[in-house]
This record gives structure tokens, sequence and C-alpha cells, in this order.
């Protein structure tokens, strides 16, 4: 541990151009995307000597969201620093892997809690205050101007009314590339979606895991929106209905009074017809990523024993995507 606090410790130095010094590095458990990493460090900014907690997200060597770009992420935070959407502060990054050995980038700590589905502690107010302020950073984030605030390195459909073409021409390159074995269920469940595709009247920055245990919440408030690593411009409706997936978003799905709401706050009126499109379109994205998993746990680029779940996880998903779309009724 000591030489990992040396090299960040160099690391930090070298993009601050001053003495620095980085103690205290600790491995957070949980989380299946990046490696989560606390740590304390003492550095120089604007003339001033900073002391602070912060948080690496360091790109594991193998995992559910191959392709890693920790940098990708790095610019989405940087990018939305200063407007509505609440993020963390993002400082540095390493997008060459050249000093821990995968990419990896450094933000500030946010106190707080992180609240799950499963939470049955919270008392019924503070679950309608937290309802409330999931759904009403949703809307500001839909709102924001995305091309203004340089987001296009994020890919932008070349039909904007039909931005479910690039998703699905997404999808296709993960399924071509994980390649466990054939999946005609799945290449079904791409056609159906790719003769349905939605027309879009607007394109927003879409999060794309935006759920419970996403999010920290502090003094009544949504302090920090996390997770950015899946995100992508595309049809906001998407993000509707990731709320809506059973066991991911909990009771903050988006939907009845909280769909009013976040029609008032953004102007976006939901289609439910593209939010049920979007739906199935998610259930197959989720799934692939758990097949990304298993696959780098096949090849031996990690030994994480989570990833074999979540591929079991996805194998039972392709039975409800098949049900989705109508095969074998």
């Amino acid at each position: 541990m000591s030489d990992l606090e040396t090299q960040l410790g160099d690391f930090v130095e070298a993009q601050t151009g001053a003495p620095a010094q980085v103690r205290e590095v600790s491995r957070i458990p949980g989380g299946f995307s990046y490696e989560t990493w606390s740590l304390r460090a003492t550095w120089q900014e604007e003339g001033a000597r900073r002391d602070e907690r912060l948080i690496l997200r360091r790109a594991p060597r193998g995992g559910v969201l191959e392709p890693y770009d920790a940098s990708r992420e790095f610019r989405v935070l940087q990018a939305l620093e200063g407007t509505p959407v609440p993020v963390p502060r993002a400082l540095w990054c390493d997008a060459t892997g050249d000093v821990l050995g995968t990419s990896f980038y450094v933000m500030e700590f946010v106190d707080g809690d992180i609240p799950l589905p499963w939470d049955a502690s919270l008392a019924e107010q503070d679950k309608r205050a937290m309802h409330e302020a999931f759904t009403d950073v949703l809307a500001d984030l839909h709102s924001a101007d995305w091309s203004a605030l340089g987001l296009d390195f994020l890919g932008v459909p070349e039909d904007r009314a039909d931005p479910a073409a690039l998703e699905l021409e997404r999808c296709c390159e993960v399924l071509e590339r994980i390649s466990l074995r054939p999946y005609p269920l799945l290449l079904e469940v791409i056609a159906w979606l790719d003769e349905r595709r939605p027309r879009s009247p607007v394109l927003s920055l879409v999060h794309d895991d935006y759920r419970m245990g996403n999010f920290i919440w502090g003094n009544g408030a949504i302090t920090a929106l996390l997770d950015w690593e899946r995100a992508f411009i595309g049809d906001p409706m998407a993000d509707i209905a990731f709320t809506r997936i059973e066991g991911l978003a909990g009771w903050c799905s988006i939907s009845d009074a909280m769909a009013e709401r976040y029609t008032a706050k953004s102007g976006i009126e939901i289609d439910e017809e593209r939010v049920a499109y979007y739906e199935v379109l998610e259930m197959l994205k989720a799934t692939l990523v758990g097949l990304t998993g298993l696959k780098a746990f096949t090849d031996g680029r990690t030994s994480d024993l989570r990833l074999v779940q979540i591929g079991r996880v996805a194998h039972q998903n392709i039975a409800g995507l098949a049900a989705a779309i109508g095969v074998g009724k």
C-alpha cells in the first residue's frame, strides 16, 4: 500500500506542479463496474494548501463495462460541474493506465448516505422528499444543454430523431465482442427493437443507471449523482424506463404523480409508448452488461466470482426478454 501511496503522490504532484502527499489509501468494497478507493491527499491548489479525503475510481482489468476508459466519466463530471445537476468535483485523471496499470480518476469525497431500495428504516416523509428530489434531479439532467457543455464526445446519433439506432448499433458491437456462444434470442430481440425504433422529439444527456444506490443523500437533498460510466446522448425516455425496472429503482419509479412533476420541471412530456420500448432496450443492455462480465471471467482477465453470478442472472434475463417481445406465445 505504501508503494501505491507513493505512486499516487507522484501523480498528484505531476498534475498540480507542486509537492503533494497521498496517504490512508484503502479499497471500498462493493460496486461492479469500477474499483472504488478512499484516500487522503495533501496538495496545492490556487496557492492554497488542501488536505482532504478523496475518492479514486479505477478501471478493473476485466469487468462488466469493457472496454474501459475512466476519462469518459471524468469528462462528464467536469462538464456538469456548476450545473443544477449535483456531481462530485472531478480533480485528476490518468487515461493512459501508466500510473496504476489501468485508467482511473480522482474526485472529491461527498459525505452522506447512499439509500438502497430495500432499506426499511426510512420514514415515509423522508421517502417522499427523496422521491421528489430523485425526480427533480433527473429533470435538471435532461434539461441540460449537453452540446453547450461539450458532451458531444459521448456520440451524437446521426439522425437526432432516431437515437435508438445508435444504441442498437452499440448493442450489436457488444454482442459480437463477447461471443461466448450464439445467442439467437438476443439477435431476435435486437431485430424486434430495430423494427420498432421510435422517433424522439428531443435528445438529452442520459445517465443510463438512474436508480437508488447511485446517489448520495444528505441534509434533505441529493448532494451527488454517481456512476456516470454508461452515460450517453439519447432519448430521455431511456432514463424514465430505467427507473421502472423492478429491483433497481425500488420505490423511486418516475411514474404517475412523479411523471407529472418531471414534466412540469423539465418541459419534456413522458411518452409511455417510448418508455415501454426503452424498458425492453434497457433490459437488453443490462443482459449484455452481465454477459460482458462473464466473458471477462471466462477469459481470465478477472477472478471476481461476482461476475459469474451476474452472468447467470443475465442468462435468466434472456427468457424475460423473449417474453417481452412475444417469443414463445
